[in-house]
């Protein structure tokens, strides 16, 4: 009967024991099944915060390069602009250069840049030679430019003739005597405008049984003007203030075939070669420097 008894305390502790172990990994099995489901309730907002920042990166990098792309065609377009304006200008001077006392009014909008007028640059050495042992200075002296400072572009080509090319003197009427070109300056691209010679030659007769000759150089001159800077809104009066002529006459008691007009410009050197009519007893010559000086200034309106 004890034996029994003792049997069934046995048993009766071993199922305890067994229950008791079972409720212990069931409540771990809990335990550790809550902690996963905490994890991956923490990690749905840890997700949508990496996605928001880095969305929110990306937008941001994108609106910084399209703005920048935006001022930088804006730019580029004010500079087209101001290209477009300085040929204008040169029209306008062309306009009134050989009608003296006549004047014309020209309205310039902002366009990020700064327009200089330098009556001091630009000089003009120019002389007349048979390449032998004639020589004569006919004009020594500063004409002047009008520069625009570009705003920053994106790209512009440097070198660029907008008008004219790259001679510093002419001897067709059909060619322009402006040149209008863009270059690089001390800090931005600039729009140059200045005014080349132009040469000319025509046989007028006949005297004292030698053949008459005129030789003609066309100067417009811009150092009329101040020394200024115009930034912003302005509007400048372009003012042909006189034209006036000045010769000198040349006896030849040679043949000769033509004389070289030999132009420095601004440090760049070069000539033309006109035609000359003469005979045994040689030939008469008249240098005429014809100058159109216009005066460039800021007015109201």
């Amino acid at each position: 009967m004890r034996c029994f008894l003792k049997n069934r305390k046995q048993k009766t502790s071993i199922l305890i024991s067994t229950l008791f172990s079972r409720g212990k990994r069931n409540d771990l099995k809990k335990a550790l099944s809550k902690l996963w489901r905490s994890k991956k309730g923490m990690a749905i907002p840890v997700t949508f915060l990496i996605l928001f920042v880095s969305l929110s990166l990306v937008v941001s990098i994108t609106y910084y390069f399209a703005v920048s792309k935006i001022n930088s065609k804006s730019q580029l377009l004010k500079a087209s602009a101001a290209k477009q304006s300085m040929l204008y200008l040169e029209d306008t001077i062309a306009s009134v250069a050989w009608s003296p006392s006549s004047s014309q009014i020209y309205s310039f909008d902002n366009y990020g840049g700064k327009l200089r007028l330098e009556p001091e640059a630009k000089i003009l050495l120019i002389n007349v030679t048979d390449d032998d042992s004639f020589y004569d200075i006919v004009f020594n002296s500063s004409v002047g430019d009008a520069v625009y400072e570009l705003p920053p572009a994106e790209s512009f080509d440097d070198n660029l003739y907008m008008k004219g090319d790259s001679r510093v003197v002419i001897n067709q009427s059909r060619s322009t005597m402006s040149q209008l070109y863009i270059s690089q300056g001390a800090e931005y691209r600039e729009i140059t405008l200045c005014y080349r010679p132009l040469a000319s030659s025509t046989e007028t007769g006949s005297s004292g049984g030698k053949p008459t000759n005129s030789l003609r150089i066309y100067v417009i001159n811009l150092n009329s003007s101040q020394n200024t800077t115009f930034d912003g809104n302005f509007h400048l009066e372009i003012t042909s203030l006189n034209v006036t002529s000045s010769s000198r006459n040349y006896n030849f008691t040679s043949q000769i075939n033509s004389l070289l007009v030999k132009v420095d410009f601004d440090g760049v050197s070069s000539e033309v070669s006109l035609p000359v009519s003469s005979n045994a007893g040689g030939a008469l010559v008249t240098v005429e420097i014809v100058t159109s000086d216009i005066r460039l200034r800021s007015v109201g309106v």
